[in-house]
């Protein structure tokens, strides 16, 4: 929930009561055969309305000859699934490309070579069921979490009023700290997927809940690139740049899969322990690279960023400590950083940070100095005034004063300089590796860059 305030004449946002997800990794344990066929019947009938789903959404739904509503109901008739699981099995196709193989490439190569069977591949295409939570049916109706004698059960519903009770298993460390949402006063969802080897099933759980974190009275903007993040700490009432620095993120690029995620929640970590130093909220830069088209090593380096990774982690490791974040549009801080580079002697990545700064607390600046027409909150780029267009008449007379005011304030910053002053009267940091901030804001000066380590 995001809330309009205002300080001396300033409007921005405020951050109020942010959600995270925790994900509880669990099994669930089959006690005989017909447990097991009714939940492999269970299995073959999800994966059927996954794929009629998708076919007809493709068919019909975008070149609008039929309604969500239509394809769910049809789906329904046809495998005999109630609503829930029908609504919960759109839900998972709904994003997906146009061109998709359930089940795999692989497998479905696998199978054309002979080296996996027909019922095997079968088995492979039909390997999910997914319910969502719902907090008015007791955390979620069809795959339910239940308690008998002490022990927990995951209660999952077959149609026909009819429920298969399977033993639920969650590591202890686990249900010490989170078993209060599992009573139903929070919704949960709940992910079982089948091993490709037929060696059990793998039960994900993961529950939304509430971070009531105090307003920082700082910002911190982080203005995404490609080997590093560049970020600025501003003051929301003095509008003062308190520092501007960078993290290095280059190695995300150069590892191997399974190691890279611990290198994005290393990043992460260390905004939060930014976040908490400077007392501030968080908000990160997103801009859509989907339709971006360039040279052939722009698009490999541009698409292999981990960019949905990197802000999901940032995003979940924040809210979880107590430091508010969100995701905002960081289109056009780039044209305006190279404005502000000559002037604050700064390279234009980090000037493109204080710019996305200035953008969230100060919009009509940002406007005036980017000639865009509205705000992109989703990184959408929405309106641009027509090229070769200028201010005239008001907003000339307008631009004038507020450039005034802004030259201003960066003058005052400037002759602080100082390295206490710079830091916003803060001592500097034993260092950590990929963390840079600058000690000084001194136009025309080369900088000192400073290692900070923040525990």
């Amino acid at each position: 929930m995001k809330v309009k305030s205002a300080i001396n004449g300033i409007r921005y946002d405020a951050f109020h009561n942010s959600m995270y997800e925790l994900t509880l990794p669990a099994s669930i344990e089959l006690s005989g055969e017909e447990e097991e066929k009714a939940l492999e019947n269970l299995f073959f009938a999800y994966g059927k309305a996954r794929r009629l789903c998708y076919s007809l959404r493709q068919k019909y739904e975008l070149k609008g000859r039929m309604s969500k509503s239509e394809i769910i109901k049809s789906v329904q008739e046809l495998t005999g699934l109630n609503s829930r699981y029908v609504k919960d099995a759109y839900a998972t196709i709904e994003h997906l490309p146009p061109h998709v193989t359930f089940g795999g490439l692989r497998n479905q190569r696998l199978r054309e070579n002979g080296k996996i069977t027909k019922a095997e591949y079968k088995k492979r295409r039909n390997s999910i069921i997914y319910a969502r939570g719902d907090k008015t049916k007791g955390g979620n109706l069809n795959l339910r979490i239940v308690e008998i004698a002490d022990e927990k059960y995951l209660r999952v519903n077959i149609g026909d009023r009819k429920w298969l009770l399977l033993k639920l298993f969650i590591p202890d460390k686990y249900m010490k700290k989170y078993a209060k949402y599992l009573n139903g006063s929070h919704p949960y969802s709940v992910l079982i997927k089948r091993k490709d080897n037929d060696e059990g099933y793998d039960v994900r759980i993961t529950i939304r809940v509430e971070c009531n974190a105090k307003e920082g009275t700082r910002l911190i903007a982080l203005d995404m690139n490609k080997s590093h993040i560049d970020l600025c700490v501003m003051d929301k009432k003095r509008m003062n740049v308190i520092a501007v620095g960078k993290i290095n993120t280059a190695e995300l690029q150069n590892t191997r899969s399974e190691k890279r995620e611990h290198q994005i929640k290393k990043v992460a970590h260390k905004v939060k322990n930014l976040a908490k130093h400077f007392n501030a909220d968080v908000v990160i830069g997103k801009l859509r690279t989907s339709k971006f088209k360039s040279h052939r090593k722009a698009n490999r380096i541009i698409h292999q960023m981990p960019q949905l990774k990197l802000r999901k982690w940032i995003k979940h490791i924040c809210v979880k400590n107590g430091v508010r974040c969100e995701e905002r549009s960081e289109a056009n801080t780039t044209r305006v950083g190279r404005m502000l580079s000559p002037i604050l002697g700064l390279d234009v990545h980090k000037c493109a940070a204080i710019a996305f700064a200035l953008k969230l607390l100060d919009f009509h600046v940002f406007k005036l100095l980017s000639v865009v027409s509205s705000n992109e909150g989703d990184g959408s780029l929405r309106g641009r005034q027509k090229r070769g267009s200028s201010l005239t008449g008001k907003a000339q007379h307008d631009f004038r004063i507020r450039m005034k005011c802004w030259a201003a304030m960066m003058n005052a910053l400037l002759l602080r300089g100082g390295r206490g002053e710079a830091f916003g009267g803060y001592p500097e940091i034993p260092g950590i590796r990929g963390l840079l901030l600058t000690s000084r804001l001194k136009a025309n000066l080369p900088f000192h860059m400073v290692n900070i380590k923040i525990w």
